[in-house]
């Protein structure tokens, strides 16, 4: 989708007039001139977020949502403005490089760049699992790294438990080992009729995706019930064998499918599509989404 310009309002409560009240009034500029960012590098030993954005070759929203991330946090100057030291150009260097190359999620980078920080409570993937799984197969890290498209270090930080896994590189594991998505479950025993409480369930806790498996030794599909945080992604895109359906039951959920195609769905609203083309989503409302998601056959 393309971009357009972003139109200046008034902060929530502030009088109509803010929108005239000139420069102290305007929200942060996203791409300050150079004069603007030269002024302030300046005179607050840093450099404003358009200059910090153009120096690690990303957005200025790039850098707003990994400061929500706690991947940053730039000092701020007397008027409230983002200020980037050379420490924190260097650290968002090292974040966009394990973004873009290593596909570790925001959880991993925290923990890799600051080790002494306790790890964040993993939900039912075991990384010791992952290893077993590997070591079962017969594969070094290196190999599960040619198989899977991941890096090696990634797939080390996953089972060390020192990076919880997004479901695109779980999906990009399991299908390096022939296995799929579903194996990782806690296997319960086959049953037709399956109620709440018996669902098993993997939960990516750092990532807010819970999915629920909706039934229990079925061969020719796999019905999931996924509860999506709000923001909560695939963190990148995966394809395997087959078809899938999806159902919004609430929120929305926004999904490429593809080179070119881009769909929103809200409640209510299906898609379906091949499996077999790259595929990433994205909760795209601020609440929890929920939605009904099969695969046939089961290679999710």
């Amino acid at each position: 989708m393309s971009r357009s310009g972003v139109a200046r309002t008034a902060p929530p409560g502030a009088p109509a007039s803010a929108l005239h009240a000139g420069r102290a009034a305007s929200t942060e500029p996203a791409w300050p001139t150079a004069r603007t960012a030269a002024h302030t590098g300046e005179a607050n030993g840093g450099l404003r977020i358009g200059e910090a954005a153009r120096r690690v070759a990303v957005s200025p929203s790039a850098l707003r949502q990994w400061e929500q991330q706690g991947l940053v946090t730039p000092s701020r100057s007397a008027g409230g403005y983002r200020i980037y030291s050379e420490a924190d150009i260097a650290r968002l260097l090292e974040v966009r490089r394990m973004r873009t190359q290593e596909r570790v999620n925001a959880p991993g980078i925290r923990r890799l760049l600051d080790p002494h920080v306790a790890p964040e409570r993993q939900g039912v993937v075991d990384g010791a699992a992952l290893r077993e799984l590997r070591a079962t197969h017969g594969l070094s890290l290196r190999q599960a790294a040619e198989r899977s498209g991941l890096s090696v270090s990634l797939i080390s930080s996953v089972e060390r438990g020192a990076t919880s896994p997004s479901v695109a590189t779980l999906q990009r594991l399991t299908a390096a080992y022939g296995l799929t998505l579903g194996s990782l479950f806690a296997r319960r025993r086959e049953r037709r009729l399956l109620r709440p409480g018996q669902r098993a369930i993997l939960e990516l806790a750092g990532d807010g995706v819970r999915i629920e498996q909706l039934a229990d030794g079925a061969t020719l599909l796999e019905p999931q019930l996924f509860h999506l945080a709000a923001g909560a992604s695939s963190d990148g895109s995966y394809r395997h064998r087959g078809e899938e359906f999806l159902f919004v039951v609430d929120g929305a959920l926004t999904i490429w499918v593809g080179e070119d195609e881009r769909y929103t769905l809200r409640a209510g609203d299906a898609l379906t599509f091949p499996s077999t083309l790259p595929h990433r989503w994205q909760n795209s409302s601020r609440q929890e989404t929920r939605l009904l998601w099969i695969n046939t056959p089961p290679t999710f």
